[in-house]
């Protein structure tokens, strides 16, 4: 049965949210109130959507469910493809070039969801090194939703997820038969850690960054949020570090810290303090 949230519900729970996860929802936003929480109310046999709040104070379960519903969204493999063609073709043959084989080379995939993200970074890296045990590399995903992070680290997708993003050169060579489903293969998975962290809050230990992906989840948060946050990630970068959002985002106005520079069709931010 589809619950119904009243303006008045939304009043008391999207502040909470908001505090919860950081992700800035209003009336406008109901049907992902109703369509993502519903089945949390229906699972803890919930009254209404304002009893959540009680419920989180309560059990542990409410609270998990109740993130990994509301923030989970929509990725898929090599998303918009252009970040990608700058990361094979400029970013990593001028990182190799200016520091050598040798230096390490770290990548944090910030709001990484299912992992479709950092395995596409991995895989476009792969094509360039062959073999990224050979090298100094860190590969890591994070992500609020502990839900969202078992499927990363399990490396599982189904042929509808697969569909969005991988073609069959790329199946045959990353990935291998599980079932009805396809794992990515383990010489790839190995390479990739994941940790939970919530953005917006002190994040677990990580090395300094040289190349960072946050895409499609600061628009969810409120302005001030959205300046704190990148002003974490920039501290969290190497020198001249890049910075890779969406092409519906923008740092103007956000932060001064980055600089806004071009390769074909992709926007990219690089580190300036």
């Amino acid at each position: 049965m589809k619950r119904t949230i009243s303006p008045q519900e939304i009043d008391v729970l999207a502040p909470f949210i908001a505090q919860l996860t950081g992700l800035v929802l209003d009336h406008s936003k109901a049907y992902l109130f109703e369509t993502r929480l519903g089945p949390v109310l229906e699972k803890y046999n919930l009254e209404n959507f304002t009893s959540l709040i009680q419920g989180i104070a309560l059990n542990r379960n409410i609270e998990r469910d109740t993130i990994d519903a509301i923030t989970t969204q929509e990725t898929l493999f090599f998303r918009d493809r252009h970040p990608f063609d700058y990361i094979q073709n400029k970013f990593f043959p001028e990182f190799f070039e200016k520091n050598g084989m040798d230096k390490p080379l770290n990548i944090w995939s910030a709001a990484s969801s299912t992992g479709q993200e950092i395995y596409s970074i991995a895989m476009t890296l792969n094509n360039i090194l062959f073999d990224l045990k050979n090298y100094k590399i860190s590969l890591t995903g994070t992500d609020i939703s502990e839900e969202a992070l078992e499927k990363a680290r399990s490396g599982v997708y189904n042929k509808f997820e697969l569909s969005r993003g991988i073609d069959i050169k790329l199946l045959n060579k990353y990935f291998e038969k599980d079932g009805n489903n396809y794992r990515i293969r383990d010489e790839l998975r190995s390479c990739v850690e994941f940790k939970k962290a919530n953005l917006l809050k002190p994040l677990p230990p990580l090395p300094k960054m040289d190349l960072v992906f946050c895409r499609n989840v600061a628009i969810y948060f409120s302005r001030e949020d959205r300046g704190k946050l990148y002003g974490k990630i920039a501290d969290q970068l190497n020198e001249n570090g890049i910075l890779i959002i969406s092409s519906t985002e923008s740092l103007i106005g956000i932060t001064e810290r980055f600089t806004q520079e071009r390769y074909r069709d992709t926007f990219y931010y690089r580190k300036v303090s």
